[in-house]
């Protein structure tokens, strides 16, 4: 490879070699991407050309991927920058292993508060309208008809989809386990318009094995000219798809954490969900439908994710040392009638 691979060739022969060793699906993945990730930073860079400087801007710069992130991820990223490092050093790439640097400033005490996005109705609906693309429309409105997480709308494929009997079959990656999620009405006629557009550009249908629904791209050429067009053998893109998301909300007036994307969506229509079972059921059977919706294991997952911890925090500090029954000043409430004489 004259001077040593490119980053890029760098991350392919890796992910390779991960694959060849029967390395857990969602390591090889989030392994991957942090390489990927790498490589955008320093597009014109060789393997060889990365020093620990270099690691240091990435991770923790202005623009580092860890800026404002939790602690632990930030010991998952450095562990996968070192594993891909390791392996350019076992393959004669480098002499040495290049470094991984360790935060510059350690963190005390608590994260700051944060507070994360949520959207009502009217605000998802405009999100849906100001996705122009079809296949981000197509998306976001499996997104908003499911509360799946982006991860697993994009490798739906066409066989997933019974419209007949209403259901989506999807393999839920982090619970590593498939669900029959019911399609609502909305998503279907969403659906369906999509299909077609989807059948009119890739010539591929619901009933094409292996075809995903929402496609990433390829070039195409036509009198010597490179465009890009659908491909269905590859899922859609997260970079794609995260960065198309974010030009809605801007356009729509939403500001969003910079952590914050499809999330945003998946919690917005979870609470939604959960307000409207708790006015026609009962706190507990609300819950817990909504951390089957979720794919939630534990209910006290699904509180903090639907934001009901703070509000109990809030009901806390209305009460604690006021009086709630009894008139006058002071801390201590009378609960029984006081004694005549």
């Amino acid at each position: 490879m004259g001077a040593g691979p490119t980053l890029q060739e760098a991350r392919l022969a890796y992910v390779e070699a991960m694959n060849r060793a029967n390395v857990p699906e969602r390591t090889c993945e989030q392994y991957g991407q942090l390489a990927k990730r790498l490589e955008r930073f320093y597009p014109d860079r060789r393997f060889a050309g990365i020093r620990t400087e270099d690691l240091h801007d990435f991770l923790y710069g202005r623009s580092g991927i860890l800026v404002n992130r939790a602690l632990k991820t930030g010991v998952s990223y450095r562990s996968g920058l070192r594993s891909f490092f390791a392996y350019g050093q076992s393959q004669g790439w480098t002499r040495t292993v290049t470094v991984v640097p360790q935060p510059p400033f350690k963190g005390r005490g608590s994260r700051p508060p944060w507070t994360p996005t949520r959207l009502n109705k009217p605000e998802l609906v405009m999100v849906l309208e100001r996705s122009e693309h079809p296949i981000l429309r197509g998306m976001v409105a499996t997104a908003i008809g499911t509360a799946l997480r982006i991860s697993d709308v994009s490798k739906i494929q066409g066989p997933d989809w019974n419209l007949p009997l209403g259901d989506l079959y999807v393999w839920v990656k982090k619970t590593q386990r498939f669900d029959a999620m019911p399609v609502t009405l909305d998503l279907e006629e969403e659906l369906r318009r999509y299909l077609l557009w989807y059948t009119s550009k890739t010539g591929a249908t619901l009933q094409t094995p292996n075809a995903y629904v929402f496609p990433g791209w390829k070039h195409a050429n036509s009198g010597g000219k490179l465009y890009w067009v659908p491909d269905v053998t590859k899922p859609c893109n997260y970079a794609w798809a995260n960065r198309h998301l974010r030009e809605v909300y801007a356009l729509c007036g939403i500001e969003v954490q910079p952590r914050e994307a499809w999330h945003v969506i998946r919690r917005s229509v979870a609470r939604i969900y959960f307000d409207q079972l708790r006015k026609e059921i009962s706190y507990d059977h609300a819950l817990r439908q909504t951390s089957a919706l979720l794919g939630h294991l534990d209910s006290k997952t699904t509180e903090g994710y639907l934001g009901l911890d703070a509000e109990r925090q809030a009901r806390d500090e209305s009460l604690r040392g006021r009086r709630f029954i009894s008139a006058g000043t002071g801390n201590v409430i009378p609960m029984r009638e006081p004694k005549s004489h």
